[in-house]
């Protein structure tokens, strides 16, 4: 009899969290299942065990949605054509973003970034997802990024084939790769889309091995990452002094992502903005690089440093993220939410450039680097 019971308040609890995790119709009948449910337990004084199988349903929910919900990346099969390709192919590897809510493709990428925490974490990390759509209403990653794909190839002057292409989310890269093969295309440039080194970056690389196409006598190549370019930091700083128009005192707040970047690359390049703000000497500008992974806190904590210094302004500004996602978005009206910014003292968001012509500019040379070493 217990164990029916127990096997109730299980059920019970896994209502409980689908209420976080799903939307839409499936989200309203579990809020419906769960308040009759509970209602039942509360009038039948009938609550032992009810901790217990919470718990219990929470890592149950977390296993059922990592072998049966995330999303499968189901490989196109390899047929090679014939007829090769005279085009070379320009392939644009971003982690990706879905325009909504989508759980079995967020349920890949926290998988694919945390592993086996996954059966931790899997039901939170989805819960905050969720909550960041809710709250923001869709993404535009995708615009965006067609929006660059379509600068970018008008800059190559038609010369190649450029396409986009994710880790997280379709368009995946396997199939990307292996449609541009049964078309014909031999010489590929892959331009991961991350500014420095990190999990992302590897997990590229990885997944390309282990396609094993370079037997197929494809000349494939991939351009450096963009963490040293001086044209992209100086935009930054740019984008920073062109909105002050009066002499005033600046704070900046420079903010990394450990987690997600090669820590080394991501300070070196924030300090890279932080010198040549440094070197404008028409204004008072103090500057501080906190990293987003020592907790929200410990970025308000800078912010508010900067305050206490008087200033008159306080940017903050994502820089080592080269594409905007919704997580960055929700970021900086948190941050403005949670600083005690006094009146009369402006507060500036500058985020990741996303189709900026600079970072199109960036792109095109390492794309023309690579041609020059006679990567053809």
């Amino acid at each position: 009899m217990w164990v029916i019971n127990l096997l109730k308040k299980i059920i019970l609890g896994l209502c409980f969290f689908c209420i976080f995790v799903l939307d839409g119709f499936l989200e309203r009948a579990c809020i419906i299942i769960f308040t009759i449910g509970i209602y039942n337990i509360v009038s039948d004084k009938n609550t032992e065990f009810l901790i217990t199988s919470f718990f219990i349903s929470y890592f149950i929910l977390n296993f059922l949605i990592i072998i049966f919900f995330q999303e499968n990346i189901k490989t196109k099969i390899l047929e090679l054509s014939d007829k090769e390709q005279s085009k070379k192919a320009i392939v644009l590897v971003y982690d990706g973003e879905d325009r909504r809510y989508n759980l079995n493709q967020r349920a890949k990428e926290i998988y694919y970034r945390n592993g086996i925490y996954s059966f931790f974490n899997m039901t939170y990390n989805l819960y905050k997802y969720k909550g960041t759509y809710e709250h923001l209403g869709s993404s535009q990653f995708k615009d965006k990024s067609n929006l660059l794909r379509k600068k970018l190839s008008e800059k190559l002057k038609n010369e190649y084939t450029v396409v986009n292409s994710n880790l997280y989310t379709d368009n995946y890269i396997e199939d990307t790769l292996i449609d541009l093969l049964n078309r014909g295309y031999k010489n590929i440039i892959v331009c991961p889309m991350f500014l420095t080194e990190g999990k992302d970056y590897d997990l590229l690389k990885n997944r390309i091995d282990n396609l094993g196409i370079l037997k197929y006598e494809v000349n494939m190549s991939m351009t450096d990452l963009l963490w040293n370019s001086r044209a992209l930091a100086n935009a930054y700083k740019e984008e920073i002094i062109n909105t002050i128009s009066d002499n005033k005192s600046i704070g900046v707040l420079l903010v990394g992502l450990e987690k997600k970047n090669n820590l080394n690359e991501d300070i070196l390049f924030r300090q890279k903005i932080k010198k040549y703000l440094e070197y404008d000497k028409n204004y008072d500008i103090k500057v501080k690089l906190p990293l987003l992974e020592n907790h929200k806190k410990d970025i308000i904590k800078a912010g508010d440093e900067l305050l206490e210094y008087g200033v008159d302004r306080l940017y903050l500004v994502m820089p080592t993220a080269l594409f905007e996602n919704i997580y960055i978005r929700s970021l900086g009206e948190y941050i403005l939410e949670k600083l005690d910014i006094p009146d009369g003292t402006g507060f500036y968001y500058i985020g990741p450039f996303n189709e900026n012509d600079v970072l199109v500019d960036e792109l095109y040379k390492k794309i023309k680097l690579i041609e020059n070493e006679g990567g053809k």
